[in-house]
């Protein structure tokens, strides 16, 4: 299997924690997006990273590699009514990477060009994302769980790419639950080249 990356995608840093969590033979082959490579179009038709090559096929969008490859070892997605909490907590998490992402984007054009309200939509939208996250923190429950994964990524994305928000200061008892994942090797070794 072939994973196209770019080590500065949360979306990416899911699928290389999951690989390396479970101990699977997967290589990674580095790419940037926005360079319109050839070796992603090929992989992915809409340009975005990861993307799974199994074979002659390939899988993409992240949630879906993610569960491709937890099905095949000791699934960290549970059966029955717990896999729709898990799942949800992974769009929690990939929204969140949706909004900081978007707000990247909007803060990295000129400022003249700054659109204030779609800005403040997405900080705001991060806000109330880690707000719910600190009343819920007691049943995230074990570290490396499906939605856990997207959690943490995002988490790490905040700090990575929007600082700024300064989100352990509203989220203490988050801050905490997060701190068990940045000492793990796997978060440690797929940090974005430049993270603090």
């Amino acid at each position: 299997m072939k994973l196209i990356i770019s080590k500065t995608s949360p979306y990416s840093r899911k699928i290389r924690i999951l690989v390396r969590e479970k101990g699977l033979d997967v290589e990674e082959i580095e790419t940037l997006p926005f360079d319109d490579e050839d070796v992603l179009h090929a992989a992915n038709p809409l340009g975005k990273v990861p993307a799974l090559v199994v074979g002659e096929r390939a899988i993409y969008d992240s949630p879906v590699i993610c569960e491709y490859l937890d099905d095949l070892d000791k699934p960290w997605l549970p059966g029955g009514p717990e896999a729709w909490q898990q799942k949800t907590l992974h769009a929690l998490g990939d929204g969140i990477i949706d909004a900081v992402l978007t707000f990247r984007m909007e803060r990295i054009r000129p400022q003249e060009q700054w659109w204030d309200f779609w800005a403040m939509r997405q900080e705001n939208a991060v806000g109330r994302a880690v707000l719910h996250l600190e009343d819920i923190v007691d049943e995230l429950g074990e570290p490396w769980q499906y939605g856990n994964l997207a959690i943490a990524c995002a988490l790490g994305y905040i700090d990575f790419r929007a600082a700024d928000m300064q989100w352990r200061t509203h989220a203490p008892k988050l801050a905490k639950w997060f701190e068990v994942f940045e000492t793990q090797k796997s978060f440690q070794d797929t940090a974005p080249p430049g993270a603090k």
